[in-house]
């Protein structure tokens, strides 16, 4: 027979067992909740000592490179004047720079070595040329050569010089026995005077070398390259400087950095 005090016995027993489940689900929880945290905290103590032993070990690197540097920097300050000092004397040079910066130091080390400057060209970049080139590299080859100008050259040269799209240095007069080509990024550079330049510019009257700096991507010198013209790609740097000496006193070739480059180095 159904009385009213088993009924409310069983619903009590259903809530305690209800409040028990409670109860012991959240101390679980807790406890699982203390144990990811303290994995947490044990997993970022061992990546922050992972992490200290790195740095210390970078710091180690670094101090052992930079003392390789040091020693390097004094052997470069040691080398630089038995290589440099004299290597070019009397050797008459004609610079032509297009679409790029005169690499660092260069003319600085060409002067050290007493080499002689005829002449330094600086041709503006392709957009701010904005006229048409047909003609102008040849007679920029007969004003880096020394030459004389015919009266259509001089007529081409004439507007690029006077509003400074063509910026001219004449340092010596005579027929230079090099000429150095200086370029930079193919978007700055207008073809067909590269091409003019190339064509004109005998290889068997002077030596003509092309540079560039390390940091060119996308660079011109395979144009010089297939015209049997030695390249440096690294003009920025001693080790440029030193394969321009090379070069410039009978050494051949293509050298830098570069995928391009036949070797780091010329042969001094």
């Amino acid at each position: 027979m159904f009385r009213i005090k088993d009924h409310i016995i069983s619903l009590v027993a259903v809530f305690l067992a209800l409040g028990l489940g409670i109860l012991i689900g959240t101390s679980l929880s807790d406890e699982m909740l203390i144990t990811q945290q303290r994995l947490l905290i044990e997993q970022m103590t061992k990546e922050q000592k992972g992490l200290r032993e790195e740095q210390r070990a970078m710091e180690s690197r670094l101090q052992i490179v930079n003392h390789d540097l040091s020693l390097w920097k004094k052997y470069q300050e040691a080398l630089y004047p038995i290589l440099v000092d004299g290597a070019l004397t009397g050797k008459r040079l004609s610079v032509i720079v297009h679409g790029a910066e005169m690499p660092p130091g260069v003319l600085e080390m060409l002067r050290d070595a007493d080499a002689i400057l005829c002449n330094v060209i600086h041709i503006k970049e392709r957009q701010a040329l904005n006229a048409a080139t047909s003609g102008l590299g040849t007679a920029l080859v007969a004003l880096a050569a020394n030459e004389l100008l015919t009266t259509e050259m001089e007529k081409s040269l004439a507007s690029f010089i006077a509003d400074g799209r063509i910026l001219l240095e004449r340092l010596e007069r005579g027929t230079p026995d090099a000429v150095i080509l200086v370029l930079g990024e193919q978007e700055f550079a207008d073809k067909r005077l590269v091409n003019e330049l190339v064509a004109g510019l005998p290889r068997e009257r002077f030596t003509v070398v092309g540079l560039e700096c390390s940091s060119v991507r996308a660079s011109l010198f395979e144009q010089l390259k297939a015209a049997g013209i030695s390249t440096i790609d690294n003009a920025d740097t001693v080790f440029g400087h030193f394969s321009l000496l090379a070069v410039l006193r009978g050494s051949a070739g293509n050298f830098g950095i570069k995928p391009s480059a036949d070797q780091l180095m010329a042969n001094f």
